[in-house]
């Protein structure tokens, strides 16, 4: 398994527990489309909260060249 592919099963594990969590704390029951939705909802989060990390990153680096 290469480290790409590791990565992509670390958040797909991660978005179903925060999903999982977000139903579990509102204390209802979701059938399979809404956990499904809030899942792919917490991906999309994720992918976007690295894609700014790395970007900031990125634009931290240029100025100190």
């Amino acid at each position: 398994m290469n480290t790409s592919t590791f990565n992509a099963l670390i958040k797909g594990v991660a978005a179903v527990a925060i999903a999982n969590a977000g139903w579990v704390l509102s204390g209802s029951d979701p059938n399979t489309w809404e956990f499904a939705g809030s899942a792919v909802a917490a991906l999309v989060a994720l992918e976007a909260s690295t894609e700014f990390r790395n970007r900031r990153a990125l634009k931290s680096q240029a100025a100190q060249n």
